[in-house]
């Protein structure tokens, strides 16, 4: 018996389909255009690192896409032209910072340029985009009436509690300058769970040193200054709901060979909760060097790994060069971070890893902290491949080597579950730093840089 239908019912049947083809490019596009971009390129005259997320949203990914290639090509261009004259190579970093929440999608891309002269050139940009009303939001936009004034106090309150807290003497007319409402001074702001998050650069309300300084407003203060649609319910995330991690018994390992994993550039939601997922088929603990500028969006996944056992350390704020930057400059990479992850965990780093491995005797003395270096380069950035990252580390183990991996990249995470799988038949434990110092009764100083753990 067939089915005849009305000329209505075949106007519906296929406006139906053309509803689900629609749909199914749209969600092939999202998947297509959202993940990750890294590139990593080395020579003789310069080092370029860039690291930022695709959000899927063709606008946004758009504009991040000509951030990252105007900084690029401004950068090579500089290079080009001033030849090789500088004592230090040329160094340039790119990195975004994404957040999405209650369909706010923010986006702060941030350049560090190294081209001569005393410092890096920092630039920067920031897109807040509005996913239901489809399009991008200005601070003002945002404030019931678009009325600063209610909100001005708040902002001022915040930045002196943060300063206090952290002992940072400000100079009223530079916070009162640097904090007058005008797009520039309010483009980079953001929401999370805990309520309305406002950046402000360096040298906009306080010293390089000091860094960027990053305030958090609750909801609970913002009722009637917020516009509703961007409330929510304060939820508390402080850190005294921590589990403290437990410590292993450490006997269990005394009779294996030691090998530590560490992962630099994190952390990221979505690719650290994957090597997170893994390492308990293993009984793996790691060693996370993070960036302090990737804590703030990626706060959970950090708590995770600290709760489960892994240990947490610096791998500075931005990753600059530490060569090229003055003892200003240096404590503020470093305590920065510190600070920003002792908010999260509720434990300050005590070990650094310096970006590109470049530390020497002064830099040591400034940041005070224990360097971990590396002996197993898996070049993860440049392989770009699971099984060729699995077989750099299985051929180049040994017992007490440090192994340097990225846990920003996919490819990297899952190389290092295969190779944990492989080196587990060999007697091989996967410990953090903190373990291995401990298994090979190793006092750390500050003056040595670890690359591994021998047996004596």
């Amino acid at each position: 018996m067939k089915l005849k239908l009305s000329k209505t019912g075949k106007i519906i049947l296929a406006v139906s389909i053309l509803l689900i083809g629609v749909l199914i490019l749209f969600i092939y596009y999202r998947q297509e255009n959202s993940g990750s971009v890294h590139k990593m390129e080395s020579n003789e005259f310069y080092d370029i690192k860039i690291d930022y997320d695709k959000t899927g949203i063709k606008s946004i990914d758009e504009k991040i896409a000509n951030f990252v290639k105007n900084k690029e090509k401004s950068f090579i261009d500089i290079v080009d032209t001033s030849g090789n004259i500088q004592t230090s190579k040329y160094n340039l970093i790119i990195n975004t910072n994404t957040s999405n929440y209650n369909d706010v999608i923010s986006v702060h891309a941030l350049s560090y340029a190294y081209t001569g002269g005393a410092h890096y050139t920092r630039e920067e940009e920031s897109f807040v985009y509005d996913q239901k009303k489809k399009k991008y939001l200005t601070f003002l936009d945002i404030l019931v009436d678009e009325d600063f004034n209610k909100i001005s106090f708040l902002v001022l309150e915040a930045i002196y509690d943060y300063a206090n807290e952290r002992k940072i003497v400000l100079n009223e007319e530079w916070v009162s300058e640097g904090t007058n409402y005008s797009d520039a001074n309010y483009q980079h702001f953001s929401f999370d769970e805990e309520g309305l998050n406002i950046s402000f650069s360096p040298y906009q309300i306080a010293s390089w040193a000091d860094g960027e300084i990053n305030i958090s407003i609750p909801y609970k203060k913002l009722h009637g200054i917020l516009k509703v649609e961007y409330l929510t319910e304060d939820i508390d995330t402080s850190i005294d709901t921590i589990i403290k991690p437990g410590y292993r018994d450490l006997e269990q390992f005394k009779d294996k060979k030691l090998i530590a994993f560490t992962f630099d550039d994190g952390p990221n939601n979505k690719t650290t909760s994957r090597l997170l997922d893994g390492l308990g088929e293993y009984n793996a603990k790691v060693t996370f060097f993070v960036l302090g500028s990737r804590v703030e969006n990626n706060k959970e996944v950090l708590k995770k790994a600290y709760e489960e056992g892994n240990q947490i350390g610096s791998h500075t704020y931005n990753h600059l060069n530490l060569f090229l930057l003055n003892d200003e400059e240096i404590l503020s990479e470093v305590n920065a971070t510190n600070s920003v992850v002792e908010e999260v965990i509720g434990v300050r780093p005590n070990l650094l890893r310096p970006p590109y491995g470049n530390i020497n005797d002064h830099i040591k003395s400034l940041a005070n902290m224990h360097i971990i270096n590396w002996n197993v380069d898996t070049e993860d950035w440049k392989l770009k491949d699971r099984n060729l990252i699995k077989d750099k580390i299985i051929a180049d183990a040994h017992d007490g080597a440090i192994v340097l991996l990225h846990d920003i990249y996919t490819e990297s995470v899952e190389g290092a579950l295969l190779a944990m799988k492989e080196l587990e038949k060999e007697n091989y434990a996967f410990v953090t730093i903190e373990e291995m110092v401990q298994l090979r009764g190793v006092n750390l100083d500050y003056d040595t840089t670890y690359f591994n753990f021998l047996k004596e």
